[in-house]
């Protein structure tokens, strides 16, 4: 039988710190299933290259065609996704509140100072910082389609993220512990979309760059600091639950489409002098 929301809200927010242990294992997990899903797209271009070599700016084509579909199709979700959660009785409305008032309610100061460090994982400032250090790097050591992709990816996930929290004006929870503090609008998390993409392009950079050994810890530890930092958000009472969802929603489905098209840019043309020996 399926737990009512508001005891599903009420349940997290007894366990922070487990949930938060338990989060960080499952979304490392998840890393290491997106780099098998990676690598066995890696493993089905060359093939599909030989049999339609002459058609291959067409298969840039219907990925960037894809990206698009996938970025409406997030969108509509993420429409719905808002609408449960401003609606008192809406699913996620019940559990947002409920898991709100729970850690309201039950807050313990050593725990908000904790998750208070941990959020500056995905500060405005440090991601900025780190996109602006590695597009340099990459551009400067000639990973131009690389730096490219990059900066786009984390430029173009921040524009999405102010267009939508103007578009859904959901007001934050209330936080008065003054441990950390929000302003804005709170609808997607922006530091949850950006820590999805941020530590998700980083784990995809390294295995364009770095030997295999390199791959799966990476790939583990993009994962434990995009949950860390979105569960932070709500322990801290400065987002939402489904704030935090979308968030990963909209950066999970941007940093794919921008891997995508970069896959397809960089396979179906060749590989570029020397890549040949940083491949996995």
């Amino acid at each position: 039988m399926t737990l009512p929301a508001s005891d599903i809200g009420a349940l997290l927010a007894q366990h922070p710190m487990a949930w938060w242990w338990a989060g960080t294992v499952a979304f490392a997990l998840l890393g290491l299933g997106g780099l098998a899903g990676l690598r066995g797209l890696r493993r089905a271009a060359p093939p599909l290259r030989r049999l339609l070599p002459a058609r291959a700016r067409w298969v840039m084509i219907a990925a960037m065609g894809a990206s698009a579909c996938t970025l409406v199709l997030a969108g509509a979700a993420m429409a719905e996704l808002a609408d449960s959660g401003r609606a008192a009785d809406g699913r996620w409305g019940v559990l947002d509140d409920a898991l709100a008032d729970g850690l309201r309610a039950q807050a313990d100061t050593a725990v908000l100072r904790w998750f208070a460090a941990l959020t500056h994982l995905g500060d405005s400032g440090v991601l900025a910082g780190l996109t602006l250090v590695v597009a340099l790097a990459l551009w400067l050591r000639r990973h131009r389609l690389l730096a490219t992709g990059w900066f786009v990816a984390m430029a173009g996930n921040g524009a999405l993220t102010k267009v939508l929290k103007e578009v859904f004006e959901r007001v934050r929870p209330e936080h008065m512990h003054g441990v950390a503090q929000a302003q804005g609008y709170s609808f997607p998390s922006g530091h949850s979309s950006a820590s999805m993409v941020a530590y998700a392009m980083l784990a995809y950079l390294t295995t364009r760059l770095l030997p295999r050994p390199w791959h799966a810890p990476a790939a583990l530890l993009a994962g434990a600091f995009i949950f860390t930092t979105g569960w932070s958000r709500v322990v801290l009472h400065v987002h939402y639950a489904s704030d935090v969802l979308a968030g990963w929603l909209l950066g999970g489905t941007w940093m794919v489409c921008t891997v995508l098209i970069m896959e397809s840019v960089s396979r179906w043309r060749g590989p570029a002098p020397g890549a040949a020996a940083q491949r996995p």
